[in-house]
């Protein structure tokens, strides 16, 4: 089911991307104007009062008068659920206490927007669509290309086509088998999943596999990462200055940090940055071995690890079109937000 595009009355809309470890926020005005693009950490395995609070908080901030609200999730996922359904329902439930009786639907993985009885119905459409609503939001800005958008925790790799998203896979199984999703991103992910051998003081070795240190920690030695995409807490839950990310990446080599090994630690970090963008690249190879039309389409790069997208875009020698030019919006954060960006625009327009 399709949403009236009469219903929607082109009044302000805001985008919600319920993560499970993030809260995407994107507002934009009744003339289609980004006003705010923001995210909010909701660690959602450690229970969801996270969320409640930054639904409370978002309301007061953006909530005021007469708005729409587009909705897409991935939290669904997180542990606390027994499975996908009752996530589904679980944060619909959630999302409603919080804005009873506001008009809102949810972005289903065919392109529909469906009104949240009917979302709660067809739960397995819309649990995880998040990526299928930023690409098709970018196949109406640019005539093909490949959306990638790299986050705090995955990679997604969508072609896209003639106004339309050219995937293979809907849900995250089916992906993940196409290449489709990575489970990389550039916060969450545990350094061990990266190499198991590597390079340290000119000679290789073992990588310690125990959760000592994220990608957050790699891109902010390499002075890669904003503050305001670096929301999750450390590996041991410690700071996050430069010196306290050597520290944990040494503890990754068995090591304790000192100094003057600080040149090494910087090489360190530089090889797992490069077999990250080897992984995502690896992926994106198998994809088009079967989609070969899409060799040499522009790479649209979003989500707080863009920055990869950029590169990896370069070593590929094809055009690189940033999600916030694409769209003609600089808000802050418009690309790291995409994906709620994109629900927002999209709900507005009243169709999919």
């Amino acid at each position: 089911m399709k949403l009236n595009p009469a219903a929607i009355d082109h009044r302000p809309c805001i985008g919600w991307d319920i993560g499970g470890a993030h809260l995407k926020v994107a507002r934009i005005d009744a003339n289609g104007r980004l006003q705010q693009a923001a995210q909010y950490a909701t660690p959602l395995w450690q229970g969801l009062d996270a969320l409640h609070e930054q639904f409370a908080r978002v309301g007061r901030d953006l909530g005021g008068g007469r708005v729409y609200h587009g909705l897409t999730m991935t939290g669904e996922l997180v542990d606390v659920f027994a499975d996908r359904e009752q996530g589904v329902n679980g944060l619909l439930d959630l999302f409603e206490s919080a804005f009873p009786g506001q008009s809102a639907a949810v972005y289903s993985s065919d392109g529909c927007f469906l009104p949240l009885p009917e979302a709660r119905r067809h739960w397995h459409s819309v649990a995880s669509a998040n990526w299928h609503a930023t690409a098709s939001l970018a196949a109406r800005f640019e005539t093909r290309g490949i959306l990638v958008d790299i986050g705090s925790t995955t990679t997604d790799l969508v072609p896209f086509a003639a106004g339309l998203a050219r995937h293979r896979g809907n849900t995250d199984q089916e992906r993940l088998a196409q290449d489709e999703l990575v489970y990389t991103g550039v916060v969450r992910t545990p350094v061990m999943a990266l190499a198991e051998r590597v390079p340290f003081a000119g000679r290789w070795q073992n990588l310690a596999a125990d959760f000592f240190a994220t990608t957050a920690d790699v891109y902010r030695v390499l002075d890669e990462l904003r503050d305001g995409d670096d929301l999750m807490d450390p590996a041991d839950h410690g700071g996050k200055q430069r010196v306290d990310s050597l520290r944990r990446l040494a503890r990754m080599l068995g090591m304790d940090c000192n100094p003057a090994m600080e040149p090494d630690l910087c090489t360190f970090a530089t090889f797992l940055a490069d077999r990250q963008l080897e992984l995502i690249e690896g992926s994106l190879e198998r994809l088009l071995a079967d989609l070969p039309a899409f060799r040499g389409a522009p790479i649209v790069g979003a989500g707080s690890g863009r920055f990869l997208a950029r590169r990896l875009a370069a070593r590929r020698d094809c055009r690189y079109v940033d999600f916030r030019d694409l769209i003609g919006r600089d808000t802050e954060g418009a690309a790291t937000c995409a994906t709620a960006v994109a629900v927002a625009m999209l709900v507005q327009a009243g169709q999919a």
